[in-house]
């Protein structure tokens, strides 16, 4: 089944990052950590959770454990988006490892790491302040071991 209608026109309008030539800091702004891995927007519809790319790709089948903690969230409709990342022994995430991480290699199984929360119950949370969704996404997503807010970072 498809993805309701604005579901996936959230999918496909996740935002991109920005690059600068410099870093620099500004009242107001928060930093996050940049996560190497798929963007992708995580929803409940219907109690059934799905994984959606910006491109529009489901990967629901492709990440099992992701959709089962999903599925464990207190919230039983919710929009969120982040990116599914895999972390080395030293938690720098690895792109190239959600298709084959080497043998030997240490790391984390897929997460999901999430920048925002865009809806909850039906509610579209996208015109609240950023601080008021970021309470709303860590409420929701506290004490789970494979959905994380993404790490904020302190000047």
């Amino acid at each position: 089944m498809p993805p309701p209608p604005l579901a996936q026109r959230i999918a496909l309008g996740l935002m991109h990052a920005t690059q600068v030539a410099t870093p620099f800091h500004r009242p107001g702004w928060v930093y996050e950590e940049k996560v190497d891995g798929y963007r992708m927007a995580a929803l409940i519809v219907d109690d059934s959770p799905r994984l959606i790319s910006r491109n529009g790709i489901q990967h629901t089948k492709r990440f099992p454990q992701l959709v089962e903690a999903l599925a464990a969230l207190p919230a039983k409709a919710f929009i969120l988006d982040g990116e599914v990342a895999v972390y080395d022994q030293a938690l720098i995430s690895r792109f190239e490892w959600l298709r084959g991480r080497p043998k030997d290699a240490l790391a984390t199984e897929p997460v999901y790491m999430v920048f925002d929360v865009l809806e909850v119950g039906g509610k579209d949370l996208r015109r609240e302040p950023l601080w008021k969704r970021r309470k709303v996404l860590e409420e929701l997503v506290a004490g789970t071991r494979m959905i994380l807010p993404a790490r904020r970072l302190i000047r």
